[in-house]
């Protein structure tokens, strides 16, 4: 059936075109008035205004520099400070600034990795394929799949721990691994909400988990209780919003996280945020989002890193900066601040490519996982507010 990431692929760069009808074609992006921007130096992109960092200049990395294959699907530095990669061709770690990937022959179930987890308590890494799930402890791997194991199916799409618990969203229902007991616990369309059993992400959120399902829109588990809630898009239209914040964007729930009480997801058809009380949706051209093919968001506080296939997008809901390609191979800018207009910036270094599958951040750098290559995002240092001379 092929995996997400080439099923969701409507445009990649790399010489790849494939078109899957279910997803739809969502238009050409046209960056108009790249003659007239003003290129600035890099020094000047910090921003006093804005309630997330900017990025001042991109490092990308490729074949060249030891990555086993062109694309990169998720990125993951884990609590020892290394960095792991996996890519269309298998599992690369870095230590030391130098990529190593991780023999073929060292047990990992299929070389497409799809998504990755730590378990910080025991530095352990998961890591879900599109045959499998594996462990990687002590430099072993340990693979885990549907006939050997309780996984409910070997097209593993996210991870995510909650406590003793590993939550795997697969094409055929969700797991619950207890990781201590060994034992299994799977939800499907027999006992849950899901109209179908196509989990594509996964996230735990304190002591409830948040399963996005294709065709489904978003399930709220209470394990404790062993209930389900389901959020689904009032509209009940595949291919618009019609009602702007009157609930999830749309059912087709490609990706979710969670953070400091926030519900974040992704569909191929915009954005939407639930605060528990109130929804927010953003769709392309009508607001500052890039594109409304989402495909991966990463979250930091109450702020979102918002992947598409035309760039990257960064908001906190109010203030939106946009980080797309130029002809040329600038880096494109775009800043969004409440009742102003959009300030357009560029730097001589831009992600190495626009379709964006996977995010990771704290307060110093980002990492990103496009379509060909990876990229490495250096924030710009605040800048302190100019004293007035005779205050304290």
């Amino acid at each position: 059936m092929g995996s997400k990431r080439d099923r969701q692929t409507r445009r990649d760069t790399t010489g790849s075109n494939r078109v899957d009808l279910r997803h739809l074609a969502l238009g050409i992006w046209v960056l108009a008035g790249l003659a007239s921007l003003t290129s600035l130096p890099a020094a000047t992109t910090s921003s006093t205004d804005l309630p997330f960092p900017l990025i001042e200049r991109f490092e990308n990395f490729g074949v060249a520099d030891g990555l086993p294959a062109h694309k990169v699907h998720c990125v993951l530095p884990a609590s020892d400070g290394k960095l792991w990669l996996g890519t269309f061709k298998g599992l690369v770690v870095r230590e030391d600034g130098k990529f190593r990937a991780i023999a073929a022959d060292a047990g990992l179930s299929h070389q497409m990795v799809l998504c990755m987890v730590e378990d910080t308590r025991t530095g352990d890494l998961w890591i879900g394929t599109m045959k499998g799930l594996n462990r990687y402890s002590g430099g072993r791997i340990t693979t885990y799949t549907q006939t050997s194991s309780g996984l409910p199916n070997n097209v593993v799409y996210g991870l995510d721990f909650v406590g003793d618990t590993l939550w795997v969203a697969t094409a055929a229902g969700l797991g619950a691994f207890d990781v201590k007991r060994g034992t299994w616990q799977i939800y499907d369309q027999t006992n849950t909400l899901m109209h179908e059993p196509w989990c594509y992400a996964v996230k735990g959120a304190k002591d409830h988990v948040f399963v996005g399902v294709w065709g489904g829109g978003i399930l709220e588990h209470d394990p404790v209780k062993g209930t389900f809630k389901e959020y689904r898009d009032p509209d009940r239209d595949f291919h618009f919003d019609l009602v702007p914040d009157d609930g999830p964007i749309n059912d087709v729930t490609s990706w979710i996280t969670w953070e400091d009480g926030i519900l974040w997801q992704g569909t191929y058809f915009g954005l939407s945020r639930y605060d528990g009380a109130r929804w927010r949706t953003w769709v392309e051209k009508k607001t500052p989002l890039t594109s409304n093919f989402v495909n991966f968001i990463w979250t930091r506080g109450r702020v979102a890193w918002v992947g598409t296939d035309r760039g990257l997008s960064v908001t906190d809901g109010n203030y939106w900066v946009n980080y797309l390609v130029g002809d040329k191979g600038e880096g494109v800018v775009e800043i969004h601040r409440p009742g102003q207009a959009v300030e357009v910036r560029t730097m001589p270094t831009a992600l190495p490519n626009v379709f964006v599958l996977g995010i990771w951040g704290n307060e110093k750098e980002a990492w990103f996982a496009p379509s060909n290559g990876l990229g490495h995002g250096l924030f710009a240092p605040p800048q302190q507010a100019t004293k007035v001379a005779g205050t304290n």
